[in-house]
């Protein structure tokens, strides 16, 4: 019997990050995963949350049963403690602190890559342009500083940082195609390459 469900956009890389760690972890039998389609009167997370967001993971069975997380940095934590494999967040010391710091900067570089993302979105009359410029220079800065940083990187071969660095790298490339990171980032970009190869990704990938 399934634990919990995962609640999920086909499209979101946060979602992702969770659908990640489900595969790597081996708990696919564990928890359901269910895609919904947000911003819609249908979509299936107001059943659970006012807040409507994905992902958004549902605890049916257990001491937990009936609670509902949001955000993928607390769900991927809880999913941390599903089945038997090693979680993919060291559980304490040096290492937790740095994992930690190196996942929110994962989430900053996502929120530069996805700001940009709705703001194109919007008629090109109503599009502002320092804004774009902004995010655009902060993805940028990232880029260039992960490109120095790839020892770093590689020493953990999977963890919620590595996975959400990675899906940055992707999802950039997957929104703006005309905005290629890697032929400046050539180290970079070995490292995002044996990253997307995992089946994880594979499966995953929008």
């Amino acid at each position: 019997m399934h634990q919990a469900t995962l609640l999920y956009g086909p499209t979101s890389p946060f979602a992702r990050k969770a659908r990640i760690e489900i595969i790597e972890r081996g708990i696919q039998n564990f928890v359901r995963q269910v895609p919904v389609t947000v911003r819609t009167p249908e979509n299936e997370v107001l059943l659970h949350s006012p807040t409507g967001k994905v992902p958004a993971l549902v605890v049916d069975d257990g001491p937990n049963q009936g609670l509902v997380m949001v955000e993928s940095t607390l769900i991927c934590e809880y999913l941390d403690t599903i089945g038997d494999a090693p979680p993919l967040m060291p559980a304490a010391g040096p290492e937790r602190w740095a994992e930690r710091a190196m996942d929110a900067y994962a989430h900053s570089l996502m929120d530069a890559i996805a700001w940009r993302t709705r703001e194109f979105r919007k008629p090109e009359e109503f599009q502002f342009r320092p804004f774009i410029a902004y995010e655009f220079e902060r993805a940028e800065r990232c880029f260039d500083d992960l490109e120095q940083r790839v020892e770093e990187l590689a020493a953990a071969k999977i963890s919620h940082s590595r996975i959400l660095l990675a899906i940055c790298l992707d999802y950039s490339l997957f929104r703006f195609p005309d905005l290629d990171w890697r032929p400046t980032r050539p180290r970079l970009a070995d490292w995002y390459a044996q990253m997307a190869a995992r089946p994880s990704f594979i499966a995953t990938k929008p």
